[in-house]
Order: structure tokens, then sequence, then C-alpha cells
């Protein structure tokens, strides 16, 4: 381990947890409520005729104004840097709460006053925020000015005396609605705050651990096509040889010469596995976007080569909106080909014996922002339990895939800002939706003109 390691690892004190600036936001906003209360409560002493030091009282809650308005100053200079707040400055802000409050408990009967619990609030919000041994701190503080104002502060005097238990009570009364208000709106905010934090840390949690799944099917994807590329190529040339026998015509009444057109088809097979290596080649690559009608059709053409016995149609959108759609061809193409896949898969579970032409709806729409693809077919479905895992970790299906393919899909959506849906019903066919943010015209030119970037 290195030196820096074992530092950091021996001395987390060192390393102080940082807080939104929304934190600071509310207990600033907090301290405002907690003068307007103070205040208030300022003015019904005096209409009960208690004998205050009111320029006193003035003076110290002026003094907790203008603190106020220097940290709502110093939260705007936070928030325009882009800082966050430390834990000392939040532990500096409810210290001086409870150095306002003495003060104020002091000039007011000290321990006598029913509002001498209200270090509890700030006490509470310093526990949901800071670590404990300030929290710590600020508790011995708390102690330290009730026990001095158990002996020491300026007594309250009344004009009548024998309402001084029902001054005390309903003193008491408005403290525990004051401290229930505070410590339901601030800890309950702060919850809320918290458990989006939690979200979506397991959100990026996740998407960390799909990238990892995306990194190691891409080494495992990187080695296939480097096995896969030699016989393949041999393949081809055996394949090319035993085509030219087939098609010469001395070979015409042999055996080999009845194969003519399926060697053929394996060629152009043959071909689209040498073009699917090549993409994978300059998958990395930047690629600028095209016209969704101009690369859509002989995607589809390409397509139906590789599953001659699908039955492949086709819906592009009206003539304005397919002009302007642009895509990624490259990732759009390997989602698609997946999905079309999966389609014409489905309906081999189907065949129980006779012939099964599948039927698969390729559909197109575009809106202002929006481009949505749909692979519709007429399959025996899904049940809702896959449907539920589909894209979100590879699955085993009862055609004998491992729903790799559908993971990929996904992760390549979201790499694009959209996402995969899927809707099905058993005997009734699948449906899934791929919804893309469209690119501009614009936003292409630029990546056809920007250099490439060398590392």
């Amino acid at each position: 381990m290195p030196p820096s390691a074992r530092h950091t690892s021996s001395s987390p004190h060192r390393s102080p947890h940082r807080h939104d600036p929304l934190t600071l936001r509310r207990l600033l906003w907090l301290r405002w409520g907690v003068l307007a209360g103070q205040g208030v409560i300022l003015w019904l002493g005096h209409a009960l005729g208690m004998h205050l030091p009111v320029n006193t009282l003035l003076a110290i809650m002026a003094v907790e104004g203008a603190v106020n308005l220097a940290s709502m100053f110093r939260l705007h200079v936070l928030q325009k840097n882009g800082w966050q707040v430390a834990d000392g400055e939040l532990a500096a802000q409810l210290l001086f709460d409870v150095g306002a409050l003495s003060a104020l408990l002091y000039f007011t009967g000290g321990a006598t006053n029913p509002f001498v619990s209200f270090y509890l609030p700030s006490l509470a919000i310093a526990a949901a925020l800071l670590p404990w041994w300030q929290v710590a701190g600020l508790a011995l503080a708390a102690f330290a000015a009730y026990s001095v104002m158990l002996f020491h502060y300026q007594p309250l005097h009344l004009h009548d005396p024998d309402s001084a238990v029902s001054a005390h009570l309903g003193g008491m009364w408005l403290n525990f609605i004051a401290s229930a208000a505070l410590l339901a709106g601030f800890v309950a905010r702060l919850s809320g705050t918290l458990r989006q934090r939690d979200a979506e840390l397991a959100a990026a949690r996740e998407q960390l651990l799909r990238d990892e799944r995306m990194e190691a099917l891409g080494a495992q994807a990187a080695s296939a096509a480097h096995e896969i590329g030699t016989p393949l190529a041999t393949i081809a040339v055996v394949t090319g040889e035993l085509r030219r026998d087939a098609m010469d015509a001395a070979q015409s009444g042999t055996a080999i010469g009845a194969y003519a057109e399926d060697l053929v088809m394996v060629e152009q097979q043959l071909a689209l596995c040498k073009a699917a290596l090549g993409r994978l080649q300059v998958s990395g690559a930047s690629q600028a976007p095209v016209k969704l009608a101009d690369w859509l059709p002989e995607f589809a053409r390409n397509w139906r080569l590789r599953h001659p016995q699908a039955e492949l149609e086709l819906a592009l959108p009206a003539a304005d909106a397919a002009g302007k759609a642009m895509v990624d061809a490259v990732a759009v193409g390997q989602i698609l080909t997946i999905l079309l896949d999966n389609a014409a898969q489905s309906y081999a579970r189907r065949d129980d014996g006779g012939a099964v032409t599948p039927w698969i709806r390729l559909d197109a729409q575009a809106d202002a922002a929006m481009l949505q693809l749909s692979v519709v077919d007429r399959g025996r479905g899904m049940p809702a339990g896959l449907l539920a895992q589909l894209g979100r970790k590879p699955v085993p299906s009862a055609s004998g895939g491992q729903g790799v393919g559908l993971f990929l899909a996904q992760s390549a959506a979201q790499r694009l800002g959209g996402a995969l849906t899927w809707r099905s019903a058993l005997e009734q066919g699948t449906r899934a939706e791929l919804r893309l943010p469209l690119v501009s015209e614009l936003a292409s030119e630029f990546a056809l003109n920007m250099p490439e970037a060398h590392s």
C-alpha cells in the first residue's frame, strides 16, 4: 500500500465530509424562521406585562440577523463557484445558534425560561449532519450554558406574580410546537435529501456494474473476433471454389451443381459476418450521424439477407420527419439487429413441425425531439417475470439464448441517451420500443468537420 493511502486510511478525520450548499441554505432559512418566532415571543412577553430588557434582546436579534445576512452572502459565493460546505462551517453555524439562544435565555430568566429546552432542536440537526465529535462539542457547549444559567441569569419580573404558572405553561406549549415544527420540517427534508442521494448512489453503482459487464463482454467479443477471423477466411475460400465448381456448365449434371444457389447464399452470409467483424474494429471511432430515410431501408435489406426465411415489413415516418431525423448508424444498427434477431427467433419456439414464416414489423416514428423505433412480432411472447429483467442483466431464454444481446442493446441505448422497453403477452407476440433523442443536422455537420482527437 502506498504511503499516501496508509495516511488517508489512518486519519479519516482529516478528510472532512462535504455537504451540498442546499443544506446550508435550509439552515439559514430556518434561522430566519427562528428570528421571526423570537420577535413574536418578545411581543407576547411585553403584552403580558413582563419586564424585559427589550433593547438588549433586540440587539442580540440584530446580531443574529447580521450574521445570517453574511452567511447568505457566503452561500451565494459557494454556489457561484460550485463549492461545497464543510462540516466545520455547519458546526460553526450551529454553535452560533447555541450561543445566541444562551444570550437570549440569560436575559429572560435563564433555566426558568420555558424555552430553555430549545437547545434540543439544534443538537438534533447537528446529529443528523455532523460527525460525532462535533456533535459532542455542541452538546457540551449547550450543557455548559444550561448549567451556568441554573445559578446566573436575569430573572423575569411579572406585573401579576399569580399568573407566572400560567405563563410558564403557555411558554412550554409554544416551545413544544416550535421544536416539533423545526424537527419535523428540517429533519424530514434532510431525510428526503439523504434518501434521494442513496437512490442516486445505487443507480450509479448499478451503472458501474453494467459498465464493468460491458467491458468484460467487449473484451470477449474482441477475442472471439480475433479467433474466428482466420476460420471465416478459410470457409470463404472453400465456399468460393465450391460455388465456382457448382456453376461450371460441365458440373451441371453432378451432385454439386444442385447446390449452386445454396453456396451463393452461404457466400452472402459470410460477407455479412465479415462486415460485422469490420464494424467491431471501427465501433470505437467517431461516426457521423446519417439520415434515417437513407439508412433504414438499406439496413432492412441487409437484415433480410441474414434471415431470408423471415418477412420484414418496414414503416418509415412521414417524409418531412424522416428527412430530418439523424441517427448513429453503427450503434442504432447494432441495437436493431439484436431486436430483429430475437423477434425472428421467437417463432422458432412456436414451430411444431410445420413451416412457419416469421412476420416482423419495424416501425419508425419521429417528432421534433425523439425517434421511436418499434420491432413487433407475433411470436409466443414472454412472461412478465422475464420482461422485468430484460436489459438489466443477461437472462437465459427458453430458445437457448443467454440474453446477452438484449443487455448490450439496453446499454447501447442508454449511452445514446435513450432507453429500451418491452411489452409482451403470452401467445400474442412482443413489442420492443427503442426511444432515442434526435441528432440535429447541425450536430451531424459538426461531427463531420471536427478534427480527430489524438490521445
